[in-house]
């Protein structure tokens, strides 16, 4: 039997796990404020490069696919980002930046891929980042953007998180906040 590889790669973790869903919790609506002329997708290839430019060599990814956008879905407005291809478990498909009916905060929700230990088989897990903690909401939709975002929704009518359970942030050399340069031109603050 094959091990199958359970390790995320640096950059893509770290984009979807760690800046947007800090961006997520230090701006919250203020992400959601208003879309630039030019649309979000340049500035979170911007800031997706930024990244990668604090990892070591060999560890920086292409944005290949990677785009944002603001939607709203009945009172719900979200800053939607369709992450490049992920191939390893607790790489994201999707993440969304949720302003649930006009609340005074946001929730961060993740789509990501997972893979059976046993079976090498891929499925999905939906996450959400609250408290500074991960979320395992359990098995997610196909990864498909409709299918993620009705999941959302179906999500935001549930109660939100107290307090978070599993999987604290952690802390250490290589966390850092990225910096914040062109935050005020992409979020307009």
């Amino acid at each position: 039997m094959d091990i199958v590889e359970n390790d995320p790669r640096p950059h893509h973790y770290q984009f979807a796990h760690r800046v947007l869903a800090g961006l997520a919790r230090d701006l919250g609506p203020k992400m959601l404020a208003h879309e630039p002329d030019h649309g979000f997708s340049a500035g979170f290839a911007s800031l997706w490069n930024d990244v990668g430019g604090r990892l070591p060599d060999g560890q920086q990814l292409p944005s290949d696919g990677l785009k944002a956008e603001l939607i709203t879905l009945g009172p719900h407005r979200l800053l939607v980002v369709v992450m490049p291809r992920p191939i390893a478990p607790a790489e994201a498909y999707y993440t969304a930046v949720v302003q649930p009916g006009g609340a005074d905060h946001c929730r961060y929700f993740t789509l990501e891929h997972a893979m059976n230990p046993f079976t090498g088989e891929p499925y999905t897990v939906l996450g959400e980042w609250a408290n500074g903690s991960h979320l395992n909401l359990g098995s997610g939709p196909a990864p498909d953007l409709s299918a993620f975002l009705s999941a959302v929704v179906t999500l935001l009518t549930e109660a939100e998180p107290v307090h978070a359970a599993s999987h604290p942030a952690p802390s250490g050399p290589g966390q850092d906040k990225p910096e914040r340069r062109g935050l005020r031109r992409l979020f307009g603050r």
